[in-house]
């Protein structure tokens, strides 16, 4: 019977939340990342262009976009430097709440915020589950439909195989059984 200690619960949980959330973060940041290309191409687009043909001592490169939507803040990070105008280095570049890019942006931002507030709460639903027993066969009772995907876990001690030992012989070549004396 194996225990469960901090550590493998703490893979466990780790097994459990990614198979629920892992594929939804993906693609939730997926949708952000392309709703941020397009808002920072709504602002620099039509620019981009002109922009390339300055010298690299004009063009101020950055991976950081603070934008400001309706009044809310966003730093929206890229994976590389970008273009950026004078306006997006020393100040937020402002669009309107009902501009189609920003709305996009807030609605892929939102997604993303209620998946990972998703995979908050479940991480102490879960957690509190994998606390309250001690053994995977505990665990296994409590929560049956897990066993499929934390089994792997489980180590399960090797049983010893001992050599194909003829007793019969054994005890004949050591006088076994021994007869006792009568007294």
């Amino acid at each position: 019977m194996s225990r469960l200690t901090k550590q493998l619960r703490e893979k466990m949980l780790a097994e459990v939340l990614d198979h629920a959330f892992a594929e939804k973060q993906r693609q939730a940041k997926a949708e952000l990342n392309a709703a941020a290309e397009a808002l920072y191409m709504a602002h620099h687009g039509e620019y981009l262009a002109t922009l390339e043909l300055l010298p690299g001592s004009f063009i101020y490169r950055s991976k950081n976009f603070d934008v400001s939507i309706g009044g809310q803040r966003h730093l929206i990070s890229f994976n590389e430097r970008r273009i950026m105008t004078y306006e997006s280095n020393h100040s937020r570049v402002a669009f309107d709440a009902d501009h189609p890019e920003a709305q996009a942006f807030l609605s892929a931002n939102n997604n993303v915020e209620d998946i990972d507030k998703q995979r908050s709460n479940m991480h102490r639903e879960v957690n509190a589950v994998l606390e309250s027993v001690h053994t995977f066969k505990k665990l296994w009772e409590v929560w049956p439909e897990c066993k499929s995907l934390l089994e792997k876990f489980e180590h399960k001690p090797a049983i010893a195989i001992l050599p194909a030992v003829q007793v019969h012989r054994l005890n004949a070549a050591l006088g076994l059984p021994v007869e006792e004396v009568p007294a």
